[in-house]
C-alpha cells in the first residue's frame, strides 16, 4: 500500500513521528511517499508520485491549509480522484479540521492505519472485479469481430454469386455484363466498410488493453503486458486486425480482377 503524505514544513517534527509510527505499526507493508524539497519542478514530482499512490494523507497541524502548496496538493489529489484522509497532529486546530469536510479525519495513527487497510482490501477487490470485466469485454469484442468477418465475407461472396447468376440469366449479353459490373462494384465498395469496421474493433480492443494495463499496475501484476512483449519480440506476432485487413485487401484484389474481366468481356461484346 502506497501513501502520499502532505504536511507543512513547520509541522515536520510531529509529521516525522507519525510517519515512523505508521511504518512501525504496519510492519513496513506501507510505502510512504513525500516531496520535501521545493525545487522549480516540485509540482511535477508531486504529480508523478500522486499518480502511483493508493491514498493521500494530510497531516493536520496549526495552519495546514493556509499553505498554498498544501492547497495545490489537495486540489491535485482531487483531480486524480485519489482517496483523501486526514490525521490530526497534536498541534491541530479546529480550522484545519473544518477544511477537511467530506474526508475521514482520524485522531491517532492506529485508527487511521486500520481504516486504510480495510479500504485498501476493498479497493483491490474492486480493481480485481473491474479487471475481470475488462478481460471478458475484450473477449466479447473478439467474438463480435469474428461474426462481422463471417457476415461480410458471406455478403460479398453472395453478391458476386448474384452477379454471375444475373449474367448467366441474361446469357451474358451486354445488359447482363453491365449488371454484373455494377453488382461487382457494389461488393468492392462493401469491402471498404468491412475494413473500417475491423479497424474500429481493433481500436476498441487497443483502448481496452490500455485500461487493462493500468489496472494490472494497480494490482501489482503485468501478465498482459509481459505476454504482449513476448509475442512481439520472441514470436514476431502479428495482430488479428493486421491479419484480417490483409485478408480483406487480398479479397478486394480478387474482386477487382473479376471486375476487370467483366469490363474486358463487355468491351469485347461491344
Amino acid at each position: 500500500m502506497k501513501i502520499f503524505i502532505c504536511n507543512r514544513s513547520s509541522d515536520i517534527d510531529e509529521a516525522r513521528e507519525v510517519i515512523n509510527k505508521l511504518l512501525d505499526l504496519s510492519n513496513n507493508t506501507v510505502i510512504v511517499l513525500q516531496e520535501i524539497t521545493h525545487s522549480q519542478d516540485w509540482q511535477n514530482k508531486v504529480r508523478i508520485k500522486l499518480e502511483e499512490v493508493d491514498f493521500v494523507l494530510f497531516l493536520l497541524g496549526k495552519d495546514t491549509f493556509k499553505s498554498n502548496n498544501i492547497l495545490w496538493e489537495l486540489e491535485e489529489a482531487k483531480k486524480l480522484n485519489k482517496q483523501i484522509v486526514c490525521l490530526k497532529l497534536p498541534s491541530c486546530t479546529i480550522d484545519s479540521v473544518k477544511y477537511c469536510t467530506g474526508f475521514q479525519v482520524f485522531y491517532n495513527v492506529e485508527q487511521c492505519l486500520r481504516y486504510l487497510n480495510i479500504m485498501f482490501r476493498k479497493k483491490q477487490n474492486l480493481l480485481l472485479e473491474q479487471y475481470k470485466m475488462m478481460v471478458n469485454s475484450t473477449e466479447r469484442v473478439t467474438e463480435q469481430r469474428l461474426k462481422v468477418n463471417n457476415l461480410f465475407f458471406t455478403v460479398t461472396s453472395s453478391i458476386l454469386s448474384v452477379a454471375i447468376v444475373f449474367g448467366k440469366t441474361l446469357k451474358f449479353s451486354i445488359v447482363g455484363i453491365l449488371g454484373m459490373l455494377i453488382i461487382t462494384t457494389l461488393s468492392f465498395l462493401i469491402s471498404f466498410y468491412w475494413e473500417k469496421l475491423i479497424k474500429s474493433y481493433g481500436d476498441l480492443n487497443r483502448g481496452k488493453f490500455i485500461i487493462i494495463n493500468k489496472l494490472e499496475k494497480q494490482l501489482k501484476t503485468n501478465m498482459f503486458a509481459e505476454e504482449w512483449q513476448v509475442l512481439l519480440k520472441e514470436i514476431k506476432y502479428e495482430s488479428n486486425s493486421q491479419t484480417e485487413i490483409k485478408i480483406i485487401k487480398s479479397f478486394r484484389v480478387f474482386i477487382v480482377l473479376i471486375g476487370i474481366f467483366e469490363l474486358v468481356y463487355l468491351c469485347f461484346k461491344i
